[in-house]
Order: structure tokens, then sequence, then C-alpha cells
């Protein structure tokens, strides 16, 4: 039978954290609406632990983690509903949030896709959306963040940070799912730019506010986190821009990290290495570095993958 919403729970360990969340999407859907968890192959007790508190929800059990683009797609093509909520396990859905996020749809057949504004646990905003890269962007870094710039009501936007994305089946029918050849970072950037293209739009409705833990997947594997992040973007890349940016790209980015580097080690020296943010942001380049010297090995980067 058809849904209103398919909530997919995208999941890598962490009991709590899917608990608390499973909570909510529980509490903010109803009998038009159904859930379904991927699992990416967690390495806890989290999942037999949940399937035994909820029987009647969905999960897909994967033996190794092919990434967050590729598991969101095995709930899309196994979901049915005629709006696809896509969410990390450290979110929290609002009760009223389902009904809002419809009718953003209903009153406007033109958006695809759409997200609230996310929010830190003390309930501040944290960046959810922004303009669409562009070379300047590339050479400039991401950005800074100006919160006295976050919209105050519902607007198109360039790129949305995909931990819970709402979606319209149209626009997936019509434009693709994920890419799954991202495994981790950028998968969410690059189908708001495709969707885009495609004349869809892509809004935040600040109105409707998700707190969000943040990180917690990836925070104790930092420095592995950041090759994922170096090689997602070099893919990024060649999806997006001709070759020859490409190449302008990947050869202003190794010699910036070795300025990141020397900037980073002086002031480590100079702190006595009593600050571990400096530490680990020269640990951050040391690692990126090596690795792309190395040659971008496929087995570096976060543990478990396939």
């Amino acid at each position: 039978m058809k849904k209103r919403f398919t909530i997919a729970i995208i999941h890598r360990n962490g009991f709590d954290r899917l608990k608390a969340m499973l909570d909510s999407a529980v509490d903010a859907s109803n009998e038009l609406d159904e859930i379904i968890i991927v699992d990416n192959a967690s390495t806890d007790s989290s999942l037999s632990s949940i399937s035994k508190i909820y029987k009647n929800i969905a999960i897909i059990r994967n033996n190794c983690n092919k990434g967050y683009g590729y598991a969101a797609n095995q709930a899309i093509y196994k979901g049915s509903g005629e709006y696809f909520l896509i969410c990390n396990n450290d979110i929290t859905i609002p009760k009223d949030s389902l009904s809002q996020f419809e009718n953003i749809f209903v009153r406007d057949s033109e958006i695809g896709m759409i997200s609230g504004q996310q929010t830190n646990l003390n309930g501040d905003n944290v960046r959810t959306s922004s303009k669409a890269p562009s070379l300047f962007s590339e050479f400039d870094g991401i950005g800074r963040i100006d919160h006295s710039k976050d919209p105050k009501e519902t607007t198109e936007v360039g790129i949305l940070r995909g931990a819970c994305l709402a979606v319209r089946k149209a626009t997936i029918d019509k434009v693709g799912a994920y890419d799954d050849d991202f495994f981790f970072y950028f998968e969410d950037t690059e189908w708001c730019i495709r969707i885009a293209r495609e004349n869809w739009k892509v809004v935040i409705a600040p109105h409707i506010k998700i707190p969000h833990i943040g990180g917690s997947s990836s925070s104790e594997f930092y420095s592995q986190s950041r090759i994922e992040f170096y090689r997602s973007r070099i893919f990024f890349w060649k999806k997006i821009y001709p070759k020859y940016i490409v190449i302008l790209l990947y050869s202003w980015n190794i010699p910036k990290l070795i300025l990141d580097g020397v900037f980073y080690s002086l002031a480590t020296a100079l702190t006595f290495g009593l600050s571990k943010r400096l530490k680990n942001k020269l640990l951050d380049r040391v690692f990126v570095l090596t690795w792309l010297l190395a040659g971008q090995p496929k087995k570096w980067g976060l543990p478990g993958k396939c």
C-alpha cells in the first residue's frame, strides 16, 4: 500500500542515538507512514536491541558498509512513500514536521527537496544550507558561517546539509537517487545540484527545527574521516567540473595542505603542544597530505568499508 512518508534511518552503531531517533520518528508518524532502518554493518548490539523493542519496523541489514548514499538508496528502492525523509541516526524528528513538510510540497509542486533548520543540542542554529559550490568557493574554502544570514522563511538554496532531507518521490523518479559512488561526504551536495539542474527547487524551511548531535559516527575516527572527506571532494570535482579545473584544484590543495601544516606546526610549538585543537588540525593535514602523496590508497579511510 502506498504510504505518505517513508522515513529512512541510516544507522551504524550507537543504541542510545538510534533509540532516541526512533522514539521521535514513531511519535511524529502515523499509520500513513512507514519507517525503514538501514544498518551499515554495525559492530555493536544496537540493532538487535532495537529490533526487540520495535517489532514492526522494517530493517535492512548490510554485511559491510558501502556508504551513506548506497544505504539511503536501499531504503528508497524498498519504500513506498509519496515522500521520503532520509535521516542520520542522531537527529530528532519534531512531532508535527511530517505534516509541515507535506504542506510545503503540496503548496509548491516545483519543490523537490526540503530540509528544516538544524540546531545543536543547545538550540542554536548550525549551518544547514549554503550556495552551491563554485570555483571561487573551492579556492576560498567552504566559507565562514554567518548565522545572521540564516533564512527566516522558506527559501530556495543551493545545497542542503544531508542529515535530514525530505524528498519528493516524483523528483527521485526523474533525477535519480543518490550517486552511491560517494562513500561518505558530498553525496548530498551532488544530489542537490543534480536536482536543481532538472529545475526542481531545493529549499530550507527554517520554522521546522531539527536537533542534530552531529559527527557521532565518525568523531572517533577523525583523521580517517578527513581522508574520506578529501576523497569525496576530489570525486565531486570530477563529477561537476571540467578536467582542467580538477587539475587546477588538485594542484592548489597540495601546497595549501603543506602551508597549513607548517602553520599548525609552528602554532603547536608556540603553545607547547597544550592545545588539542591545534594538534588535531596538524595531524589532519599530515594524514591527508600523506594519503594524497601515497597515491590515494583505497584502503585508507574509515574502517569497515566494503
